[in-house]
This record gives structure tokens, sequence and C-alpha cells, in this order.
């Protein structure tokens, strides 16, 4: 293809005048000026991408006269310079004419862009309400050359995505992606020797990509730290640039962002300690009072409990003093618990759910033993959101519930050990608390697959909150899966889910990994874990991992769990 020039960013009434537009939002003040209509702006991804279809079907036409289109047998030749003929049935071109009619695909790399950017670039349609994903690689890409290793990480995501539907005889696609992404892990390492492009924007959004190729294409659970290697990149990248530095422009302030959001993931799925502190993350020049940030500082509180009770169960010698601590412990996790229900009680009406409708096993086939694991819809309420940002903020929320109330059971398990906790009053609100919250995050996992496309029942899903950059809105999008696979695991891996639930969750990461693509869903669909039952376990206390099972021995009832004051009267005196 060739260079048409830098791109004009004017109205479209400038642009058709072919003068100077002065670019003011929201309309032009020369329309404005000489009382014409402004046409208003084209959207940033359609100047990025032009679209030369017509031209390039013109000047294919005028070729057709003069040389025949190229054989069947240097199609993949051919294609890898321009375009893809196909020959269909003949038809004729004129009257006279018998020649075969070619016709005009989109170029390969052209085809995995745009796929990718209907599948995982979400773009905010409002500037009062910042509800994208990756957007802002749309900047980057565009201010970067042919050969950076940003725009071979792209290629790499974005063929690798696109391999999973397109079964091409000319292409291995798959060894395309792997190509791109070892140039890109070259690249990256260069630039991360170099005193300024270590710490630029472009090397951060290339970590980034890097992280969820490996969500992609990972088949294995070696794969799964590798996934973890990239994101701890990515904030050394930030530590090393300063975090009120790179936040001072839009585009860095975005990747902050980016890099926060995967950074919560990694921390609730590995156990570790956030890097830095909680405050460091969300004290930042960012917004943060938006409903992502909120969520995601609430699953960051969460993780400060969850390293504060490890050093307690952990790292101490069971005594008076450690009892006392876990039960100033147990109120905080109330406390949390308490603040994230407030929450999500002041959540303003335009972010709120809505239900679309309940869905009973008679409607799904399921009352005659049909197998939980294939069906679109777990028996009972469906809803649905304003966007997939809104939907995972949510979400990030009830996880940080259902987390919380595991840290409780194992709290209240140590406290009154060796007595069943089964049997406490803890147990009990904190098992409610968990059925509680792993139906809701059922009753939304449906929206992530685009059921409510074909079952709208005359709610309006546009929102006009967000969109992606380019395509339909149809079902089975890549983003949405990805941002609901850890809410789906969660679910998986709870003690307190019953086995029904489990085989659906565990049949709609299947459909992430064989429908959608995301090889990562197929790792920890195979992991089996459960929580907080090993935990407990691994704190050296009696465990029961299945919580809807009586004890097989009768238990001595308890009203509440042993005080510090009553385990040290029941201590031995030291000896003399």
């Amino acid at each position: 293809m060739v260079y048409g020039g830098k791109p004009s960013r004017g109205c479209r009434t400038c642009r058709q005048r072919r003068i100077k537009c002065d670019e003011e939002k929201p309309t032009c003040k020369r329309c404005e000026k000489s009382r014409r209509e402004c046409g208003g702006y084209r959207p940033e991804f359609e100047i990025v991408h032009r679209d030369q279809t017509k031209s390039t079907v013109h000047r294919l036409r005028n070729a057709q006269s003069t040389s025949p289109p190229p054989p069947l047998a240097d199609a993949a030749e051919y294609s890898a310079r321009a375009l893809v003929f196909v020959q269909e049935e003949p038809q004729s071109w004129g009257s006279d004419s018998a020649s075969p009619s070619p016709v005009l695909t989109v170029p390969l790399a052209q085809r995995a862009s745009c796929y990718f950017a209907s599948n995982f670039i979400l773009v905010p349609l409002t500037e009062s309400t910042p509800h994208g994903f990756m957007e802002y690689l749309i900047p980057l890409i565009e201010s970067e050359p042919a050969e950076s290793c940003l725009r071979y990480a792209f290629n790499a995501c974005a063929f690798a995505l696109l391999s999973h539907h397109n079964r091409s005889d000319s292409f291995d696609l798959a060894q395309l992606s792997l190509k791109e992404h070892t140039l890109a892990l070259g690249g990256t390492y260069k630039a991360l020797g170099h005193p300024t492009k270590a710490t630029a924007h472009a090397t951060l959004a290339t970590v980034l990509l890097l992280s969820l190729y490996e969500s992609i294409t990972a088949n294995r659970e070696s794969r799964m730290l590798a996934w973890r290697s990239h994101i701890d990149g990515a904030v050394n990248i930030i530590k090393s640039r300063g975090r009120d530095d790179i936040c001072r422009t839009k585009t860095g302030a975005l990747l902050f962002s980016a890099v926060r959001h995967q950074l919560v993931s990694r921390t609730l799925s590995s156990g570790m300690p956030i890097p830095f502190g909680t405050n460091w993350w969300m004290s930042s020049g960012v917004e943060n009072n938006t409903l992502l940030a909120t969520s995601q500082h609430l699953a960051l509180k969460y993780t400060d409990l969850r390293t504060e009770s490890n050093h307690l169960l952990v790292g101490q010698p069971r005594s008076p003093q450690s009892l006392e601590q876990i039960y100033r412990l147990i109120q905080k996790v109330e406390a949390l618990d308490r603040e994230i229900i407030s929450w999500q009680a002041s959540v303003p009406r335009q972010f709120c759910f809505q239900t679309l409708c309940w869905v009973y096993e008679d409607n799904i086939g399921l009352s005659k033993g049909g197998d939980y694991a294939k069906v679109d819809v777990f028996p009972g309420r469906v809803d649905i959101y304003p966007d997939f940002v809104t939907a995972s903020a949510w979400n990030i929320s009830r996880v940080s519930r259902l987390l919380l109330a595991a840290l409780s059971i194992r709290l209240t398990a140590y406290c009154c050990s060796p007595i069943d906790y089964r049997t406490t009053p803890g147990y009990r609100t904190s098992k409610s608390i968990c059925e509680e919250t792993i139906s809701e995050i059922l009753a939304s996992v449906p929206y992530h697959f685009g059921w409510h496309t074909k079952h709208k029942d005359g709610f309006n899903t546009s929102s006009g909150i967000s969109g992606f950059a380019c395509g339909d809105e149809g079902p089975l999008k890549a983003l949405p899966a990805f941002l609901v696979l850890w809410p789906l695991t969660c679910v998986k891996n709870h003690d307190i889910t019953t086995e029904k639930q489990r085989l659906w969750a565990k049949g709609r990461l299947k459909v992430i990994t064989e429908n959608i693509g995301l090889k990562y869903a197929q790792i920890v669909n195979d992991v089996e874990l459960r929580f907080p039952s090993m935990l407990i376990g691994r704190d050296g206390l009696p465990v029961s991992p299945n919580p809807f099972a009586g004890p097989g021995l009768p238990l001595r009832p308890v009203e509440a769990p042993p005080t510090p004051e009553s385990m040290a009267s029941t201590e031995s005196p030291p000896p003399s």
C-alpha cells in the first residue's frame, strides 16, 4: 500500500471545502463563523485505518482489461503482497466477455487487526464515562514504525486470536503469530536496555500485549507464570519511570489504569501481596472515583487483609495473643464486607444491572436429566448491564465478597479448632453470603456471552457508554469472556458452590476455550482447587471439603468460637 499522506482530523465540512479546520470540539469554529452546519469528526479508528476498497476495486478493473488475474497456484504469494483472488463461477463482465469474476477479499493482516479491534478494543463513547479497554493502542500504534516491538506484539495477538476462527489452507496463522511474538520479545528486550525506550509508553503497552498473548495461546500451566512475569515487568516499568510522571498524559494514565487492572487479577489469583501497597496504586493522578477503580480499590483492600491473615495463621504459634489478633481481623473482614454492600447500594442508577428474565430447568431441557455443562444459562435470574466494564466492576466487588467470606471461614476454623467450624454462627453467615454472591455472578455470565442479544424482550441493551472499535456487537466476543474468566474460576473452585453450579461454570470455561479461543481458560478449568478448605488444611486444621454433607461423627454444638480468655484459662501453668 502506498503512503497517502498524514490523515486529516478536521471536520467533514472543512474537508469537503478543502480548507484547514481548527478542530475545535464539539463543533468547528470555522463552520460556526461561516454559518455552516458542522459535519462532525471521524472516529479515531476510522482515521487510522483508511477504507481503500473503492480505489482498489477501480485499479483492479482497469488492470483487468490488460492482464488476467493471477492464477490460483500463486494466490498465497500474491496475497502476502496485496490481495487474494478467489475464482467463482464464471459470469460475464460485459456482453461478450466470459472471463471469470475475481472476488476481492481483505488482506490477511488487515483482517486480523480488525478482528482483534472488534473483540478487544473497547472505546468510550462519552467523555464523562471513561469505560474503555485498550483504547490507548490506537494512537500508540499510529505513532510507531512498522518494525516496532509494539506492532509485532499487536500482530502476534491479532493472528493468534484469528487463528482459532480462520483455518486457512495457504497460511498457518499460529506460526505467523509465533513469529511476530518472537520478534516482539526480541524488540522488547532491546528496548528495556535503552535509557529512554525502557520506560516509554510504547514499551509498557507492548508488555501488556505480551501478557494478553499468553492468555490467548497458553496451553500448559507453565504459561501461567509467563503471564504473571509480564505483569510484574509492567509494574517495574511504572516504578522505574515514576507513577506521577507516567500519569501526566492521558495515554499514560490509561496505561497506568490498565496495569492496575491486570495487577488486581494477578494479586487475587496468586495470593501474593500487592507491590508498593494499596494506597500507592489508588492515590495517583488517575481518576479513581470511577466505578471500576472503586471496585478495584475494594479488592485490593481484601488482599491487604489476606496478607495480614497469612502472617498470623502461618507465621505465629497459636496463643491467646494470636487469637485476640484473629478476632480483630475477623472484625476487619466484616467491616470491609459491609463497605462493599454499601458501595453496591450507592451505585448510580445508570450503572445498575437489570433482570432480563428468569429461566427454569423446564425451559432449557434440564428437567429430564440434561447436561448442565452444555446449556447457555444456569436456571435462575439472568441480568443485563449497561456495558462490559460496568459488569466487570460489579463482578470484581462480588468476587471480593466471595473471597472475604472464605477468609472469614478460614479464620473461624482457626479460632474454634478442634471443634468443627461448620457448627458456628460465623460459618452460617459466611455460607449465606457465598450462596447469594455465587448466584449473582452466575446471573451475569450470559450477558458476557451475548445471550441478551437474542433475548432482548423489550430492553434497550445499547447504553451509549462504550462500543467496540469496529464490527458489530454480536455474541461471543473475546473481551467480555476475558473479563468473566476470573469470576467463573472463583465460582468453580469455591467450597460452597453446588455440583450443578460447578458443572455449569466448567462448561462456560470450555466455551471460552473452544468457541472464543482464549486457551488460558482451559488451564484454569483443568486445575482442581477448593477454597477455603485447602487453605484450612494448609493451616494444619481439620477440613470439611464438602460443606453440604453432614459431619460423619457427632459434634459438640457451640454457640461461638472460644475466646482468648477462655483459651488462656484452660492452658497448663508454665513450669516452675
